[in-house]
């Protein structure tokens, strides 16, 4: 009985390690989409507070416009969990194919396409010790810090208008490793 109550504690412990590894990584893959949300938040705390100011003054032009503003910002938390969680899934399978393949720029190409799905590949490279070349890689390709928007976005504007952009930004499909629990 003895042994089951310690094996029990340590399947429970490995577990809370898992989890706690998890959410680092979470966070880690996503900074600049977490930091959306927060921003998200404030936008909609200061423009509802600027818009119950506005309607006692009776201000029905700053009211309209402040309530759209803090609509803005309720909404945008949705799509940058969304987006951090497609992100996160990047993530995964690019740990995955790295760890199967080793470093190959064929494989890292595609993920290239936006700031945060750079991170999240960088993120996975830096795990498995590969962060200096993937550095190098991404400094040949002309990317540098600056860079967040889509490539594609700036080539072609009319993308986000498509529903393939969206399902790809926001609804990537979930990817079980199959190589690492975290």
């Amino acid at each position: 009985m003895l042994l089951t109550l310690s094996m029990n504690k340590l399947k429970v412990r490995k577990k809370f390690h898992l989890f706690v590894l998890r959410t680092q990584r979470y966070f880690l893959v996503g900074y600049l989409l977490h930091l959306m949300t927060l921003a998200g938040v404030f936008l909609t705390v200061v423009f509802s507070y600027l818009a119950q100011e506005a309607m006692k003054d009776q201000q029905w032009w700053m009211l309209s416009l402040y309530v759209y503003l803090a609509l803005y910002g309720f909404s945008l938390p949705f799509f940058s969990q969304l987006d951090a969680r497609s992100r996160y899934q990047n993530y995964k399978l690019m740990k995955d194919k790295l760890f199967e393949y080793g470093f190959n720029t064929r494989i890292i190409a595609p993920f290239t396409s936006s700031r945060c799905q750079r991170d999240a590949i960088s993120v996975a490279a830096h795990d498995l010790g590969m962060g200096e070349s993937m550095n190098e890689y991404l400094k040949k390709m002309g990317f540098r810090w600056y860079h967040i928007l889509p490539r594609l976005v700036l080539q072609r504007p009319g993308v986000l208008l498509t529903r393939s952009y969206w399902s790809i930004t926001l609804f990537t499909r979930t990817y079980v490793m199959k190589h690492f629990d975290y």
